[in-house]
């Protein structure tokens, strides 16, 4: 359900100093790779001067005083660094340093000029959003923000302190296996903390009408966030669908998709029209052949882009290991809570074995998960796409790749790949029987519909996905015919009721 490609990321590893920054990545429907770096220090004379030139903005090098300027103004003081550092399409980062006794580091993140939405309400959801997550997960803290342009850098801002550690993904793939499956069950760990942040409704996540417009120094405790209806576009769109309240999946479908083709009818695109009938038919076919349960109406917050290139990592201190530690794992408890000998099976039934015999208990901690722009809540089915990155890199994909995440590799998986699997999926079921269901079986059909649905077309490769959408749903809906599709909930309600008219 992400976009096709890495985007844009505020918080990056910082190859000189090995710390993070902030991560703000952004949909780009022009290029297959859109990856840009917002917290790559140490940018090159080309990138500066490209990045001046393109986006018309100010030099960094009378930019710069004004920054400085604003850190005095809002209380922190001289900065010790200033640093340019490689933005994105929609921010421009700043890295900022301080001498003790203040934290050291920190980024500034600028919207950059000719975003079409709200740049003030956009900051005052980013600042929400992560203040909100802040309870459940690791994230970078807000230490400042103006949602106004009456400061001296004439422009809304987000001040966040970075997080220490690197980017999973430039460390995770070259590690032995058994500190990736140690990093495999961290990973399960979130992944089910991610799960328990549930919501009333779908929609965007907002900040609530108590935000104020800015702050410094002390952040509040607590900031609340309410549930708007979706947008057209995932980024850059103003046009916003109606709330559409508590919503199970197969009304929330056919109310966006009735929504789109209202759009596409008042700009006179026939061809676009045939599109939204065509998904809004699937829907139905979805829910008449069982795809469909009565718990999709439960919501949570979704990350879209939960991947390595917006994870950090750091290793945890050394540790001896008691000799206690070496007994057999407790049932009830992760895999990797001890070190002590995993078995796993892979696909074929065969039996997989590692020992996880190392000198630490956790020799890896999460320390921060990026990228909490946009977020949504969305029906628990929609955000259970399995992360593939730990058993594959997304790099080894090829470039005939059509930018859908539940789409596993065109190859075979090795033997290290398969066991990180098999450990994931069971540790998965073991907390929820009916996950592997949802991530593998039915799972991936209602995500790819719904992918169309929330996002519209303006991703890279949407006509390709689409087409090849409807030719495969259409190849398996002809094997199911006239059965029910099978699952361990089959009992639930055979058929939703269909609200009327959601908007």
């Amino acid at each position: 359900m992400s976009s096709p490609a890495p985007e844009f990321s505020d918080q990056r590893s910082n190859a000189a100093g090995n710390v993070s920054e902030s991560s703000d990545k952004r949909s780009n429907a022009d290029a297959n790779v859109s990856e840009y770096s917002d917290q790559h220090s140490n940018a090159d004379a080309k990138s500066r001067c490209s990045s001046t030139s393109e986006y018309e903005q100010e030099s960094f090098e009378t930019y710069q005083h004004k920054v400085a300027q604003l850190c005095r103004d809002i209380g922190y003081g001289e900065p010790s660094k200033i640093e340019r550092m490689k933005g994105g399409g929609y921010n421009r980062i700043i890295g900022l340093e301080f001498a003790p006794p203040e934290k050291s580091k920190y980024i500034l993140r600028i919207p950059r000029n000719g975003i079409e939405f709200d740049q003030s309400q956009d900051i005052k959801d980013q600042v929400a959003t992560l203040n909100y997550v802040s309870k459940f997960l690791p994230v970078a803290s807000v230490a400042a923000f103006d949602s106004t342009q009456n400061n001296a850098i004439a422009s809304g801002y987000v001040l966040q302190e970075r997080i220490a550690g690197t980017l999973m993904e430039d460390v995770f793939y070259d590690l032995p296996l058994a500190e990736k499956l140690k990093i495999t069950t961290k990973i399960v760990e979130l992944m089910m903390k991610m799960e328990s942040i549930k919501l009333a409704n779908p929609g965007r996540v907002v900040a609530s009408d108590e935000v104020p417009n800015l702050q410094h120094q002390q952040m509040p405790s607590s900031m609340n966030v309410n549930i708007l209806g979706f947008r057209a576009a995932r980024f850059g769109s103003s046009t916003q669908f109606p709330e559409l309240g508590e919503a199970p999946f197969t009304p929330l479908m056919r109310a966006i998709l009735r929504h789109r083709k209202q759009l596409f009818v008042l700009k006179d695109e026939p061809w676009m029209v045939e599109k939204m009938e065509m998904l809004q038919k699937i829907v139905s076919q979805m829910e008449e052949v069982g795809l469909v349960r009565t718990k999709d109406k439960h919501c949570v917050m979704w990350h879209w882009d939960f991947a390595a290139r917006n994870i950090m990592i750091s290793r945890a201190p050394m540790t001896p290991v008691s000799p206690a530690a070496t007994i057999s794992p407790d049932p009830e408890l992760p895999l990797e809570s001890t070190t002590a000998a995993a078995s796993v099976e892979n696909p074929e039934g065969e039996l997989l074995s590692t020992r996880m015999q190392t000198t630490t208990l956790d020799p890896w901690v999460i320390t921060g998960v990026l990228d909490w722009d946009g977020i949504l809540s969305v029906p628990l089915i929609l955000a259970r796409q399995p992360p593939l990155w730990l058993w594959c890199d997304e790099k080894d994909r090829s470039s005939a790749w059509s930018g859908n995440f539940d789409a596993p590799p065109a190859r075979e998986l090795t033997q290290d790949e398969l066991l990180i699997k098999a450990h994931f999926d069971q540790i998965m079921a073991r907390a929820d029987p009916s996950f592997i269901e949802d991530a593998y079986h039915r799972g991936p059909w209602l995500r790819r519909l719904a992918r169309f649905a929330l996002f519209g077309f303006s991703e890279y490769g949407c006509f390709e996905r689409y087409d090849a959408f409807v030719k495969e749903w259409e190849e398996h809906l002809s094997t199911i015919a006239g059965n029910r599709y099978e699952s361990s909930d089959s009992h639930d309600s055979p058929v939703l009721e269909e609200i009327e008219d959601l908007s």
